[in-house]
């Protein structure tokens, strides 16, 4: 295992886990405040990983509580011209990071945090949101930003009154950059020890009625109606998923993590990224060959109709929806490699197709990504795909079988046979997976 890199749901994290920070009553990592940390750069393990997803200091400690750490990070990831999101999530005070530069050019996001009220689970007051928006706009910073309404608890801060309290501050604030600001939102996440100190400490958190804790943090659908309402009254885009969130900000072809799988348990119907993600899904499996040559582990491509996700299969999900059941499109099937669920998101993150694999659990990576080499840097991919598409005769359900390459001039020089066209060009790979997809 790699043990250098810390993968999240949406991040490769960066950062420290320390043994202070706000102590808000709801917090799923307040138990855990071993110190440990994380420091490596992605592109130091994976040149390709240069493109990841990262979170800054998003264990326990929260990224303003520890500035100088987090500006460091910023500054190493500068150093390397980090290309991917680079995300802060804070309920700290932005006025104390008084020296976050103007001109990183980081692709760099500050999430505000907020709880939508004050209350004494929280430990913060609610003005800390708007004073942190106010100084970002008197700042002039230029970089995205978004608000963090999270948990979405039962009972606590899911009226009409408080959802709709938050809209109007994302409303205020979203004229300072060319997307509106959006709003991330989701119900609260409660694990077996967490569960047990709320109940030792007398907190009174309850999941809905319908549902219990567990890794899908769910809210009722009475509730998710009002933030679809606010949504449309004050025009300020919604997401349940932080990725998709930072995938809509940040202006990239589709949500990284790939949940237009589930099209329907997503609410991608209402999502204002619903063509780019449903464009990028039905797009020919050919276009997404330069990503697929990053993958190390053995693997075909298959399109299939009604595929059952795997933790369904397992019986693992709480929740399944119907969707868990009905997966369809170009997915990748990886059959030979035990893999984890790390490995998993990074495959997603990196060519955005769903993934048909025996993995498990762990937040680090095969040893397998170590320093894989790049192939195709200096490809002149129209021509690439020119002669894939002629050559190669791609087919709706997989790849087909190889024509013969007789007569192709290609980089310069005449490619009689597709083994000649498979060396010049570096693609060994390319050759497995094609002859795989004849299967």
């Amino acid at each position: 295992m790699i043990d250098e890199l810390y993968i999240s749901k949406s991040f490769c994290c960066l950062g420290r886990n320390t043994n202070v920070c706000l102590n808000c009553a709801f917090c799923r990592v307040s138990q855990n405040n071993t110190e440990f940390e994380y420091s490596c750069l992605p592109s130091n393990i994976n040149k390709s990983f240069d493109k990841l997803p990262i979170s800054i200091n998003l264990f326990y400690g929260d990224p303003l509580i520890q500035r100088e750490g987090t500006l460091n990070y910023l500054l190493e990831l500068e150093k390397v011209k980090h290309k991917g999101p680079v995300v802060i999530i804070t309920k700290g005070d932005l006025e104390s990071f008084y020296d976050l530069p103007m001109d990183l050019e980081l692709d760099l996001h500050l999430a505000f945090s907020t709880f939508g009220i004050d209350h004494e689970y929280d430990r913060l007051s609610h003005k800390r949101l708007i004073k942190n928006l106010e100084t970002f706009r008197k700042r002039g910073y230029k970089y995205h930003k978004s608000i963090e309404f999270r948990p979405v608890c039962y009972g606590i801060n899911d009226s009409r009154e408080i959802i709709e309290g938050v809209f109007k501050i994302a409303d205020e604030f979203d004229k300072d950059q060319k997307t509106p600001m959006a709003i991330g939102y989701s119900g609260l996440q409660g694990i077996p020890e967490v569960e047990k100190y709320w109940k030792d400490n007398k907190i009174n958190l309850v999941p809905y009625p319908g549902f219990k804790f567990g890794h899908k943090k769910s809210i009722s659908p009475e509730v998710q109606q009002i933030f679809e309402e606010m949504s449309k009254k004050y025009d300020v885009p919604i997401f349940r998923k932080t990725s998709c969130l930072i995938s809509y900000t940040h202006n990239l072809d589709r949500d990284y993590n790939a949940h237009y799988y589930r099209p329907t348990e997503m609410n991608c119907d209402m999502c204002v990224m619903k063509e780019r993600c449903f464009s990028f899904k039905r797009n020919h499996i050919s276009t997404k060959f330069r990503s697929l040559e990053l993958i190390p582990f053995h693997f075909t491509i298959e399109n299939k109709t009604n595929h059952e996700c795997i933790l369904k299969k397992k019986g693992i999900c709480e929740f399944p929806s119907d969707d868990c059941s009905r997966i369809s499109g170009d997915i990748l099937v990886i059959k030979d490699d035990k893999l984890t669920t790390a490995d998993v998101r990074v495959i997603k993150w990196l060519t955005g197709l769903t993934v048909d694999a025996d993995f498990e659990e762990s937040s680090l990576l095969n040893d397998k990504w170590k320093n894989r080499p790049i192939f195709w840097e200096n490809t002149d991919w129209n021509s690439f795909y020119k002669v894939v598409e002629t050559k190669f005769g791609m087919g709706a359900n997989g790849v087909s079988g190889c024509a013969g390459m007789s007569g192709v001039s290609y980089g310069g020089k005449e490619v009689k046979t597709e083994e000649e066209f498979l060396n010049i060009k570096r693609k060994e790979r390319l050759k497995d997976i094609l002859d795989d997809g004849k299967d």
